[in-house]
């Protein structure tokens, strides 16, 4: 192609950036007719392909299936199987995650979205440069996601973050996991149940965009499988942290959060305005303060969940190119999240602090813990507990909240998550009638 031939380098639509929320604003704005070219630096799938939910969730079931097998034995089962393969095991999810790489590029020429390869930056009113190429088109997507921080202070052992996670060749023998949230959650869960020593450092309390109580349960599940946690730990702190762990801890793990990639985007010289924590500043339809330039996804710091990024993609291309420009925005509200960890938690809805900030003391909370059946052979001090609890508004009974730790809690929170969104009360549950014997059927009970 010539370099020099504007026209074949005219978009209706640049998307910058293969994750999950440019992929589909791209696929979906083709559909309705659009010429779109997707601009990507790395790898198709971003985030949650290459190194977020997919992978995390195999290592997940690796990691649960060696608890299983240990509670097999309790069921009168005899395990020689032997002990874990990590070299075959991480060899299979590099297969896997391959394979859905293969697949969105594949999806991407059978949706006629041109593909090109190259770190972009936004030049100019309707112009990216990839490299020496020059992209024109009115309409620019910024989705380039988010990627982990790092440490403000210097420590002796190795420290990765949770992207070079999935470069590890081996389980290290004692890790120190710095993080509070799911991500540090979830990893920290998998190196244990993979037969790591683990310790996970929390600069408050774990969990503490959650309901206080689904971060209170958990701390204690974790800890009873073996993982020390260790609250109030500031990054000043960690020197002495590890001082006292060592010197068997020989990793440190930093999953203290994401900040948006923006730094090779040049969006300052085009007038796109940035949030104090780097993230892209967009309005209710996803626009960003520049004429023609757009946002979704991780970019935007709001709800890094792939779901979301998704939907927003979808949302504003129906919205841009679908004619439903009078279509409402997208709702944030009652958007379900999920921590794999072991056990998992979910919630939807408003945490009980929240719905008593919005409505007093004129809410209504109902708990439950209890020990599932499928540990019923264990001695009673090994049963792990599962916790449930429901927040509603005492004026009609309508649930505001869901919250869970225990075993298929995201299975279990994404119905009631459908039908929180449809307005269901407590007195809808009370008339539904429960499957015994599950977990689920005590939200209905309660």
């Amino acid at each position: 192609m010539d370099k020099s031939d504007k026209t074949s380098d005219t978009f209706d639509l640049v998307v910058i950036g293969a994750g999950s929320g440019g992929l589909a604003a791209a696929k979906r704005a083709a559909a309705h007719g659009a010429r779109v070219a997707v601009v990507e630096g790395s790898r198709v799938g971003g985030t949650c392909v290459i190194r977020g939910c997919v992978p995390k969730k195999l290592m997940i079931y690796a990691a649960q299936l060696g608890q299983l097998r240990q509670l097999a034995s309790h069921y009168g089962w005899r395990d020689t199987l032997g002990d874990l393969d990590f070299e075959q095991l991480v060899s299979r999810r590099n297969q896997a995650v391959l394979g859905l790489e293969k697949m969105h590029e594949q999806r991407l020429v059978e949706a006629n979205v041109t593909l090109l390869r190259g770190w972009a930056a936004v030049v100019g009113r309707g112009k990216v440069a990839v490299g020496e190429r020059l992209l024109h088109s009115d309409k620019i997507l910024l989705a380039t996601g988010a990627r982990p921080g790092g440490l403000s202070v210097d420590v002796t052992p190795k420290v990765i973050s949770s992207d070079q996670f999935w470069d590890l060749k081996s389980v290290p023998r004692h890790v120190l996991v710095y993080g509070g949230g799911y991500i540090a959650t979830e990893l920290a869960s998998i190196l244990s149940g993979l037969g790591a020593k683990v310790s996970l450092a929390v600069r408050s309390r774990l969990l503490r965009s959650f309901d206080r109580s689904v971060g209170e349960h958990l701390t204690k599940c974790l800890s009873s499988n073996g993982i020390g946690i260790h609250e109030g730990v500031g990054a000043e702190q960690l020197p002495s942290l590890i001082g006292k762990l060592s010197p068997s801890c020989d990793l440190v793990l930093v999953a203290t959060g994401r900040y948006p990639n923006t730094d090779r985007l040049r969006l300052s010289e085009v007038g796109v305005e940035l949030t104090d924590t780097g993230a892209v500043r967009v309005d209710e339809h996803h626009c960003t303060a520049a004429t023609g330039i757009y946002a979704v996804g991780d970019i935007t710091g709001r709800e890094m969940l792939t779901p979301v990024a998704i939907k927003a993609g979808r949302t504003w291309a129906d919205r841009v190119f679908g004619g439903a420009a009078s279509a409402p925005p997208m709702s944030y509200d009652n958007v379900p999240s999920a921590v794999f960890s072991l056990p998992p938690a979910a919630s939807v809805g408003l945490s009980e602090e929240k719905a008593r900030q919005r409505y007093g003391e004129a809410i209504e909370v109902n708990f439950s813990r209890f020990g599932p059946m499928l540990y019923s052979f264990l001695p009673r001090e090994q049963r792990p507990q599962t916790m449930m609890k429901l927040v509603t508004r005492q004026s009609d009974g309508r649930v505001l909240g869901c919250h869970m730790v225990g075993d298929d809690a995201p299975e279990i929170i994404q119905g009631f998550a459908a039908a929180i969104t449809a307005g269901v009360t407590r007195e809808d549950l009370s008339r539904t009638i429960a499957i015994h014997p599950s977990a689920a059927e005590e939200f209905v009970l309660m």
